[in-house]
């Protein structure tokens, strides 16, 4: 796209934004089919009706979504009605330059316009995988097409099940379950040392059969790397849950979760995508719950913790003001 044309679009978004006082706009429950007691109630029927042959829930992370926005966008070619959401912030405006949001808080690496695209084209394929869908973006419609297997639900049930009635996460209960997150060392003192202690319903956090862990690669915020590229990352971590045995897979870990999820459902299992609320079924929290979603921070008791030092990025305050720690 012409920069000069970029420019006037960003000058005009700019102008939208200061003329509307909503500065979430682009939040949007609207394409849920189920919500609150209603979505948490389809989740929990859903997984006892699973009888094998996987299944993924999962949601998308703002930043990666945008990618995955302005890249197919890109391949479909503009209509007057993309400028419009452009302008109106629903949709990125597409820039030939590499998506720094994409490398420093999702961990897409290394920062180039060819990895974002890339990256973009895999999750475009990855998301036709998903069985149930965490839906609240507007945009989500842009690409309803490759999700049309989707069932969506609102955030809440999803994300914080402990808010609602029979939560959907006892069906963990008697499962192996493997958890894929770079907070392994706080997830596992917290399941073995405070599970029954971390919330008023024990059905939130039942007893698993058993559990295994694989530590997250962690590259956002410029975190240095062994691995060449996000892809290579994502092959180690697919090899690694391959050597697991394991019914269902819960995972979070950035701009990984979305592949790694669908590599689940491909070898059969059951692929729980909780991204950055899967610490907090564990009772490890951060700052997002306590200062920029204070809203759920009523969950946290004094058994509830925060990620040991070692779990620490060196700049994880670039994060969104370091907001998993």
């Amino acid at each position: 796209m012409n920069r000069i044309f970029v420019f006037v679009l960003k000058v005009l978004r700019k102008q939208f934004r200061k003329n509307r006082n909503d500065p979430f706009s682009w939040l949007t429950d609207s394409y849920c089919q189920y919500k609150d007691q209603n979505a948490n109630d389809y989740i929990l029927n859903r997984l006892n009706r699973y009888q094998g042959g996987g299944l993924m829930l999962a949601k998308w992370g703002t930043i990666e979504l945008n990618q995955v926005i302005a890249t197919y966008m890109a391949r479909q070619g503009y209509s007057i009605n993309d400028y419009k959401e452009m302008i109106q912030g629903i949709v990125p405006i597409p820039e030939n330059k590499p998506n720094f949001s994409l490398y420093n808080n999702a961990g897409v690496f290394p920062a180039t316009v060819e990895i974002a695209n890339r990256f973009a084209r895999k999750a475009m394929e990855d998301c036709k995988s998903i069985d149930i869908l965490a839906s609240y973006m507007h945009n989500e419609h842009r690409i309803a097409e490759l999700q049309k297997n989707a069932t969506c639900v609102n955030l809440d049930p999803y994300y914080a099940p402990w808010l609602f009635e029979n939560p959907w996460t006892k069906w963990l209960e008697g499962k192996r379950v493997l958890v894929v997150h770079p907070f392994i060392e706080s997830i596992k003192y917290q399941y073995e040392n405070n599970r029954t202690k971390l919330f008023k319903n024990p059905d939130v956090l039942p007893l698993f059969s058993n559990i295994q862990y694989i530590k997250a690669v962690q590259t956002q915020a410029g975190e240095q790397s062994q691995f060449k590229d996000w892809f290579e990352a994502l092959n180690y971590m697919e090899q690694e849950i391959d050597k697991k045995e394991y019914d269902v897979a819960i995972i979070g870990c950035g701009a990984y979760g979305m592949s790694l999820a669908a590599h689940v459902k491909r070898r059969g299992k059951v692929a729980i995508h909780l991204a950055g609320w899967t610490q907090m079924l564990f009772g490890v929290y951060g700052e997002r719950w306590v200062s920029q979603q204070s809203q759920y921070k009523n969950v946290i008791n004094e058994f509830w913790i925060r990620p040991n030092q070692g779990e620490n990025l060196k700049k994880g305050k670039q994060i969104e003001n370091g907001c998993y720690w």
